[in-house]
């Protein structure tokens, strides 16, 4: 058949401008993948986290030895052949059968040994920390990853979702890794803060707060869930999704999602975890109590009642049950709790130490904030653990001739050589049962100076011209005594108040006295928040904010070895040189930089933490090993 010419010019002309029309699609999908790249790339500079990446270096040195008890554990996965647990004194591998293979500290690089979570993703091992954000390990180093744009406080929790890894943190969002650059994820345009919980579940993800409830991410539409909405608390501590369920637990019960809202299904107080193993449902309360739920809330047969055991924790890894605690590691199964790991009776009863001394005896007394007083002979042998209802919040040690003498939050106790006690507090004449510290007869306390005289008790208030009544500190030189208070520093002579040094008629610029120390015929004063001062022979007070800035000494934080001056701070020791009055800052080898004691022997200075003690030789600073 043959076209015409008419013919033939319409199907040119048609073929013409479907070729424009193609032309035209192909320009306009272009436009579009371009528009939407960019849209991409603008969303990506918006939630993009700016970060840095620090690789971290073992510290080795045969100067320095970290105290720390790994029994606390926070997570617990399966690493390279091997369990590894993050714990509140480092991280701890450990074989099949719960043998401690290594514990990994400070020294061995970790920028910090408070950990809270782990996860294995990307053939790494994630660690999240208390406040040194998130650092991994791929079985020989580790590597810090610090968000430079926020605050994260803590890193709370994981999820792998759509080849990421997601990150929860308390104070600094809901972070994603793609295992190169960081994101952060926001419920429409609200920030996530105090994560508590992540779970990824087929297309939903769910994010569980400290006390902001839970939020549900499904098809591009976020969700939120309060006590408005049925929730029990709005503190999430576990989630379990399955296809028919929705179960939620809080700190004060368990919770089912049933059509718009959540209903209570058991009303439980302090429950602390949720977790589903074989098909039943598992929940802890923090004292570690077990329950099981089916259809009903039931006690597990094999509950974990010890005594004083807390921050009680269920997991699953390695497709088994796991129970964490203060009191170490075990595995549920078949209705039974089997110790897997626990610490030797030879480790710290606490890491929080606030108190050290040695005695007459040269034993190493050390105080805890909970966990009583450890006493430990000079071969590290843990001789005693003292602890009672009394006995708690340990201020100061010292060693004298009856004994050793302990300021608590419950009056002045005396240990004698056979561990029997004697209690100094308020029905005794004491103005309060709160103790900071003693030198002698003279006694801090929170409501004022006690002394006695005469066999009498006589208190210093501000009545007598003391410039505050929470006295926090004393220092005896000769006839007088100092006393550091809330309000400032007074010289006190034959029982009276002779002169007061504050920031309105001295250098002291900084009235909140938190620490005195009498080193080299010196008396340095330590304070909250103006770092440290002098007092000089002539009355004057020299300040040291030029040489060292203005930071926290912490109370009863100061020591003296007669060659250099030790002041505990909230970002490690400053020490100071007394022969050559330089002062310099140690922070890196220590298992936390928030240090509450010091002591020293002959050999070494010991410095107690937020968490452990850290055993330095003096080598250490005479051997240019020192940051």
């Amino acid at each position: 058949m043959r076209l015409s010419l008419k013919t033939k010019i319409i199907c040119a002309a048609i073929a013409l401008i479907l070729c424009a029309a193609a032309y035209q699609i192909l320009q306009i999908r272009k436009s579009a993948r371009m528009t939407l790249a960019n849209s991409r790339a603008r969303l990506m500079k918006q939630t993009g986290v700016p970060f840095e990446k620090k690789p971290l270096a073992p510290h080795l040195s045969p100067n320095i030895r970290i105290l720390q008890n790994t029994d606390e554990t926070r997570d617990f996965v399966r690493f390279n052949n091997s369990y590894f647990a993050a714990t509140g004194g480092g991280l701890v591998q450990q074989s099949e059968d719960g043998k401690i293979l290594r514990h990994f500290t400070v020294l061995d690089g970790l920028p910090e040994s408070d950990l809270t979570e782990l996860a294995v993703w990307n053939k790494k091992l994630y660690i999240a920390s208390r406040s040194k954000n998130l650092i991994t390990f791929d079985g020989e180093k580790f590597e810090n990853y610090v968000w430079t744009d926020r605050r994260a406080q803590s890193v709370t929790a994981f999820a792998e979702a759509d080849g990421k890894l997601l990150i929860g943190t308390f104070g600094g969002g809901l972070l994603a890794f793609d295992g190169v650059n960081f994101a952060e994820i926001k419920a429409e345009k609200t920030r996530i803060s105090a994560i508590n919980y992540l779970l990824k579940d087929g297309a939903k993800l769910f994010v569980g707060t400290f006390d902001n409830g839970l939020w549900i991410y499904e098809s591009d539409v976020w969700t939120h869930f309060t006590t408005a909405e049925g929730l029990p608390s709005n503190r999430v501590v576990g989630i379990v999704s399955n296809d028919e369920n929705l179960y939620v637990a809080t700190d004060f019960g368990l919770a089912i999602f049933q059509g718009k809202t959540f209903h209570a299904l058991a009303v439980l107080p302090s429950l602390s975890s949720l977790v589903r193993h074989e098909n039943k449902l598992f929940l802890t309360k923090d004292n570690g109590e077990i329950f099981t739920f089916e259809t009903n809330l039931k006690e597990f047969s094999g509950s974990k009642n010890s005594v004083n055991l807390q921050k009680a924790r269920l997991i699953s890894a390695a497709e088994k049950l796991w129970f964490l605690s203060n009191q170490g590691i075990a595995e549920i199964k078949e209705e039974k709790i089997k110790t897997f790991s626990q610490t030797k009776n030879e480790s710290l009863t606490d890491n929080f130490v606030s108190a050290l001394t040695f005695d007459v005896n040269e034993n190493l007394w050390i105080g805890t904030f909970r966990g009583g007083i450890d006493v430990f002979s000079r071969d590290g042998k843990k001789l005693k653990h003292l602890e009672s209802e009394i006995l708690r919040e340990i201020n100061f040690l010292q060693a004298g001739g009856a004994g050793v003498f302990a300021a608590t939050a419950s009056g002045l106790q005396i240990f004698k050589n056979d561990f029997s006690t004697e209690n100094l507090t308020k029905k005794d004449g004491l103005p309060s049962a709160s103790i900071n510290h003693f030198t002698n007869d003279f006694i801090a306390t929170a409501k004022g100076l006690a002394f006695r005289e005469n066999g009498v008790i006589r208190v210093l208030s501000t009545v007598q011209n003391l410039p505050n009544n929470s006295v926090y500190t004393t220092a005896q030189i000769g006839g007088k005594l100092y006393a550091g208070t809330l309000g400032g520093l007074a010289e006190i002579e034959n029982g009276r108040v002779v002169r007061t040094f504050k920031d309105a008629n001295s250098n002291l610029k900084t009235n909140w006295v938190t620490s005195l120390i009498y080193a080299g015929e010196r008396l340095f004063i330590g304070t909250y928040g103006g770092g440290i001062f002098e007092l000089m022979p002539s009355g004057e007070i020299r300040s040291f904010e030029s040489e060292t800035g203005k930071f926290v000494v912490n109370p009863n934080a100061m020591f003296s070895d007669g060659t250099r001056l030790y002041a505990g701070t909230l970002a490690g020791v400053k020490v100071l040189d007394l022969r050559t009055q330089n002062w310099q800052t140690v922070k890196r080898i220590l298992p936390a930089e928030t240090v509450l004691s010091i002591t020293g022997d002959d050999e070494n200075i010991y410095f107690g933490t937020t968490n452990g003690i850290a055993e330095l030789k003096k080598d250490y600073f005479t051997k240019g090993e020192s940051e």
